[in-house]
């Protein structure tokens, strides 16, 4: 794919021209680093990762799937406007097309509706953003329209697909063409391959286990800061005053929680702490791989960063022996 340059000069024009036609999403320091719409090039946080993960913005935390009026059922029309998301790490970009493998392939209409009006722009870490990132050592796929690469005075612009490629030159005047490439230094992390061990099927009956699970809370913090997380329920809401009018929708939940494998009859397939903590674990880097060829995990370390009393899995499995 081609590779193109911006001066940094032409940047906060190039947010402008952006924020004319598309609703743009970029990582905001307020309390917490967060992605959020700008309007302007100097509100962009470059320096830290977002504390919370992008894809809110795909599969929504909370969304009406139809109301109901007797034997009526409406289908809420999808409304979501077109948007640039701006400054997503590598992480957060292949967590996109990890969630894209889930619901795309489940043919999902409002996770698709919202995907195919986006256009992803990478920003390369040149070093791990926090202590707790590792995707240095998961094999994370080159996954973007377009990756911006710092160089000090300019960007260097790698396009990554055709809907990058068509992007670059809608805004080609300010652009410019550049015989650079992007090489394997330029890609490099620095400090992001801290997990060492990748195969972890013989470490289920572990004792180390308990190290994490005896301080864990269940408080499923972990699984909200997942880039990839993609648990969620159901439930239908009735209108006291009306009964028969009501809606049906979609809600985030957590493998970490035990009335989520809870079932008729009360019966709770994953009752213990350490059921489910390990659950999550062997899902996002044994599991998933298995059914669909890729790790889950992205290696953000959001789950540890977050985590209220900072477990850190990844140090647990190292130090299994």
């Amino acid at each position: 794919m081609p590779v193109f340059a911006l001066k940094k000069k032409r940047f906060s024009k190039f947010i402008s021209k952006l924020t004319k036609s598309y609703e743009v999403i970029a990582p905001v320091k307020e309390d917490v680093v967060k992605f959020q719409q700008i309007q302007d090039a100097d509100e962009i946080h470059f320096e830290k990762n977002s504390f919370f993960p992008v894809k809110e913005y795909f599969f929504r935390k909370q969304e009406t799937i139809f109301t109901f009026d007797g034997n009526k059922i409406t289908v809420p029309a999808f409304k979501t406007p077109s948007r640039v998301f701006f400054g997503i790490r590598r992480c957060d970009l292949n967590a996109i097309a990890h969630q894209d493998v889930v619901f795309k392939g489940a043919k999902d209409p409002y996770y698709t509706e919202a995907r195919e009006k986006s256009i992803l722009i990478g920003y390369h870490c040149d070093e791990a953003p926090s202590p707790y990132c590792f995707c240095g050592s998961l094999e994370l796929a080159e996954f973007f329209d377009l990756m911006f690469f710092d160089k000090e005075d300019y960007f260097l612009v790698e396009t990554g697909s055709q809907k990058g490629e068509n992007f670059v030159k809608k805004y080609m005047g300010l652009f410019s063409k550049t015989d650079k490439k992007i090489s394997a230094r330029d890609r490099f992390i620095l400090g992001a391959d801290r997990l060492e061990k990748k195969d972890i099927k013989e470490f289920y009956d572990h004792p180390d286990w308990k190290k994490g699970v005896d301080v864990c809370l269940s408080c499923s913090a972990c699984t909200n800061l997942c880039p990839t997380c993609y648990c969620f329920e159901l439930h239908d809401e009735v209108n006291i005053s009306k009964p028969s009018t009501g809606e049906r929708k979609r809600t985030w939940s957590s493998c970490q929680v035990q009335e989520f494998t809870k079932v008729a009859g009360d019966h709770v397939f994953r009752k213990d702490r350490e059921e489910r903590f390990k659950h999550r674990i062997y899902h996002q880097l044994q599991y998933f791989k298995e059914k669909n060829g890729v790790d889950l995990c992205v290696g953000c370390g959001r789950c540890v960063e977050g985590c209220p009393t900072r477990i850190d899995f990844v140090q647990i499995l190292n130090e299994m022996k």
